[in-house]
């Protein structure tokens, strides 16, 4: 088979989840409240060729600018502009949630040039930017006429607990592989998971019972970083765990209010 030229296909797989999550929970609980719009679709394509512009220009800086890398970068680019006009002519407002990606592209694209793109905070920056897409691909789906801004609180909190979930990731993951045998990061994961854990149980109490499920959901996530790192797992068994989780969360994310 020949070999697929460099900076057309991504290869942090774990990305992907993180790309889909959000937008899928965000779209599905907004078709539930509001009812399909076709910006949608735009806005998916959007969503995907930008990841993929986005990580050829994350090659191109970290290669100090290497041709090679120009290309797929140019390419996705132009792609995701003419997609993003698509979306701004089926629903101009929605050009008000571009400011807030920003900053966190902007990290993203510094980590690469210095060649720190797998930092906690380039991570951090990137799950960031993905929950918050849970918000957008709601907004995408309100009534006409509706203030694209004004999205529900309950929407809102599920977009923080996929970050929770997301950002936990990044951690757990660190502590299984890159990062292995490393004991601040998996006590930083552990007291991560914990807290997290805790702000969902006073949820469950103060705001909604569904949040119980994402208590325990998110307590079995604290064991878990806590007993896995040091054991002989291979990369592509962390990978199955997390697909379980993702698919789990996913299941969460449409059921708390």
């Amino acid at each position: 088979m020949s070999r697929r030229p460099p900076g057309w296909v991504p290869n942090q797989h774990g990305a992907w989840p993180m790309l889909l999550l959000p937008f899928v929970v965000g779209t599905v609980r907004g078709i539930q409240d509001a009812g399909f719009r076709p910006v949608t679709v735009a806005l998916a394509a959007l969503w995907l060729v930008g990841y993929l512009a986005y990580f050829a220009a994350g090659l191109w800086l970290k290669s100090r600018r290497r041709e090679r890398y120009r290309r797929p970068m140019l390419t996705y680019g132009a792609t995701a502009a003419a997609l993003g006009m698509v979306v701004l002519v089926l629903d101009p407002a929605l050009a008000l949630w571009a400011p807030v990606f920003l900053p966190f592209l902007a990290l993203g694209l510094w980590a690469s040039a210095h060649r720190t793109e797998r930092s906690v905070a380039a991570g951090g920056a990137m799950t960031v930017a993905a929950s918050l897409m849970t918000v957008v691909a709601y907004a995408a789906c309100r009534p006409p006429g509706a203030p694209v801004l004004a999205v529900p609180a309950e929407v809102w909190l599920v977009a923080t607990l996929l970050l929770a979930y997301l950002f936990g990731t990044v951690l757990y993951v660190k502590t299984m592989i890159r990062e292995r045998g490393v004991r601040s990061y998996v006590v930083a994961s552990v007291a991560y998971h914990a807290a997290v854990t805790v702000a969902a149980g006073v949820l469950a109490v103060v705001h909604d019972p569904t949040w119980w499920w994402a208590t325990a959901f998110l307590a079995a996530a604290t064991v878990r970083a806590a007993v896995l790192p040091g054991r002989p797992l291979s990369p592509k068994a962390v990978g199955i765990g997390e697909i379980v989780a993702t698919v789990l969360v996913l299941v969460l994310a449409l059921v708390v209010r």
